[in-house]
């Protein structure tokens, strides 16, 4: 994938960089402990993405907060990701692959890995017809939990109601006509490595969701001006995996939570 980068580009290039910001509404912790607290999350982040004729690249950053303050979770919460990913067209054949580093701030800030901060997902479509709009592959990645290897099946198509994504299981987008309003229903998830407060013990966090969310462009790009994106959205059964110094492995349902978005795009 860095290869690719440094490759010439294809002709009918276009460029975007964002800024984001995402907060959700806080989760109740769902078991009834007297210390128990709200569980609060946010997420930060900037990305640059470059669409060519044979598909596209992109990079981006993320911090996402997420304050588990119940037990002695074996991590601090500050989450890092920082991936570089895209997707190539070639003939009836379509590869999307995605690698990068994730994990607590206290591992960069000591410079402390282990091989948990690798990640990454990857997908081989090829379409069942030569100017078909449907495909069947196989996809592997993190979001439903450890990584696990699925079957997929995509459908895209434009019409005069906008342009329809369907990737099962993890994906339904639509961008209606204009560029202005978008829908998206998708799986979420991933790991990020983790190292507790004394930097002893080496473990995972997995966090995976079901995510809607409409967002409309208020404000097109001009010039130097960015575009202004506002998103409504909900999560539902959001679930965190992680390793507790005293209680072990802890599985648990976060539950559902409201979330808004502000996105920058020029």
């Amino acid at each position: 994938m860095l290869t690719a980068l440094a490759l010439p580009v294809a002709a009918h290039t276009s460029d975007d960089f964002y800024l984001l910001y995402r907060q959700w509404q806080p989760y109740d912790w769902p078991v009834d402990e007297p210390s128990a607290t709200e569980v609060t999350r946010s997420q930060r982040g900037v990305g640059w993405r470059r669409e060519v004729t044979w598909g596209d690249i992109g990079l981006d950053y993320d911090y996402q907060p997420l304050r588990i303050r119940t037990g002695e979770p074996a991590h601090n919460g500050h989450l890092h990701r920082l991936t570089v990913d895209g997707q190539w067209q070639h003939r009836r054949f379509r590869v999307q692959a995605r690698a990068g580093v994730a994990g607590t701030s206290n591992m960069f800030k000591y410079r402390d890995f282990h091989s948990d901060v690798i990640n990454g997902r990857v997908a081989l479509l090829r379409s069942v017809g030569r100017h078909s709009p449907v495909s069947l592959g196989i996809g592997g990645d993190h979001r439903f939990g450890s990584f696990r290897w699925l079957p997929r099946l995509r459908w895209e198509d434009t019409s005069k109601t906008g342009h329809w994504l369907v990737d099962l299981p993890v994906l339904l987008r639509w961008q209606g006509p204009g560029n202005r309003w978008v829908f998206r229903v998708g799986r979420d998830g991933d790991r990020w490595a983790t190292l507790d407060k004394a930097r002893a013990v080496e473990s995972s966090l997995y966090l995976r969701e079901w995510r809607a969310e409409l967002s409309y462009r208020i404000r097109p790009g001009r010039d130097a001006w960015p575009a202004l994106e506002l998103g409504i959205g909900a999560s539902a059964d959001t679930r965190v995996r992680y390793q507790d110094l005293q209680a072990g492995t802890q599985d648990v349902r976060l539950g559902d939570a409201l979330l808004g978005s502000i996105k920058l795009n020029w």
